[in-house]
């Protein structure tokens, strides 16, 4: 019988290439192109281009092409939604710095450049920190290791930032006058309804503010969502809710964690009635918890914005007070308390000793 096929030194079995001459197995294009996919969707519109000048013995697209389908998917789920939107927003501002034609790996005195370029603009060391982390990544991904010069100039803005974190605690009695200055500082009534069950959610259940607003609406499905509140009642009146957190910093497992607020005596302050009441008020059966009447997600910034300027009204400064003073604030307000640091951990969601940074008990006068 005929063959059918000339002889050939190269055949795909199970979606692996062999080839012969080369001595070779490897992936095709095609799944080496899926790892470079979920890539982009870490860091937008960078384009990734060829690296002239490999650092390494290992060029990075035969370092992915070895990946098997299976590997392509497990290195996409290693990050979660929140991390990848964090990581596009850092290689965004990378473009906005550098928006020039650009290899991978980046040289070590152009994200040095980088650094400086964030600390000139204001960005804390964190922050910084934060940034090069999401290019850091993708160095790591293709085989590349962290530059000694980096890693100093990211030490000297450390050294050369504020020493501590400036922002204060929103405490307790600071909550009340929040609360109590809202009329004055937000004029739209439905707004008020809102802020105030914002601001009240966001202290009594250690709340980040990024895990119930959005910082753009492509992350509208990540914060916390109509579907995950259900309130306990007692006579009509509600007496506890439930609220269920999919999304949040820590849940590298994709757990869910149960918040359980019960229903304070002071009808004012109550984050349970307050809550009740905006939903009752704005009447969304879906979609992000806190949204507008038209169903537009709450901002970051609106959420922002109005804190400022309530804080400013009630004879603070405002550049103290931010977003995330009302999560250090539950932090401290519970060890001021008596609550253990374990206990304070558990009800933040803290996996770390981390939570020692948020207890300001030197802060704790009003």
């Amino acid at each position: 019988m005929a063959k059918t096929k000339p002889p050939t030194s190269k055949i795909t079995i199970y979606g692996i290439e062999i080839d012969s001459d080369k001595m070779e197995a490897r992936l095709p294009p095609v799944k080496v192109e899926k790892v470079k996919e979920s890539l982009r969707e870490m860091k937008g519109s960078f384009q990734f281009h060829a690296i002239t000048k490999p650092q390494t013995d290992t060029h990075p697209s035969d370092f992915l092409g070895h990946l098997t389908s299976q590997a392509c998917q497990l290195l996409s789920a290693a990050l979660t939604t929140n991390t990848k939107a964090s990581y596009k927003r850092s290689w965004n501002l990378f473009l906005q710095f550098n928006s020039s034609r650009t290899s991978l790996p980046i040289s070590p005195s152009l994200l040095s450049n980088f650094i400086a370029y964030l600390f000139n603009s204001g960005y804390s060391p964190s922050s910084i920190s934060s940034h090069i982390s999401a290019i850091s990544y993708v160095h790591k991904i293709l085989g590349q290791s962290d530059s000694f010069l980096v890693r100093k100039v990211v030490q000297g803005c450390h050294h050369s930032g504020p020493n501590k974190d400036s922002r204060l605690p929103i405490t307790g009695p600071i909550l009340h006058k929040l609360v109590q200055g809202l009329p004055s500082a937000v004029p739209n009534l439905h707004y008020r309804v809102l802020l105030k069950s914002i601001f009240l959610l966001a202290f009594n259940a250690f709340l980040r503010l990024g895990e119930v607003v959005v910082k753009s609406k492509c992350l509208a499905g990540t914060v916390i969502q109509r579907e995950d509140v259900s309130f306990e009642f007692c006579n009509n009146t509600p007496s506890s809710v439930v609220i269920l957190l999919r999304n949040f910093k820590t849940n590298k497992r994709k757990d869910l964690f149960q918040i359980h607020l019960k229903a304070s005596t002071n009808s004012d302050m109550c984050p349970v009635l307050a809550l009740h009441h905006y939903l009752k008020t704005f009447g969304h059966i879906s979609g992000p918890l806190f949204q507008f009447m038209g169903g537009e997600p709450v901002s970051y910034a609106f959420v922002s914005k109005h804190l400022h300027n309530t804080v400013s009204l009630i004879g603070l400064n405002p550049a103290l007070y931010k977003g995330h003073s009302f999560r250090i604030g539950a932090a401290t307000q519970a060890a001021q308390q008596g609550f253990s640091e374990n206990c304070i951990q558990k009800m933040g969601r803290w996996n770390s000793d981390a939570v020692r940074r948020y207890i300001r008990l030197q802060s704790f006068v009003i």
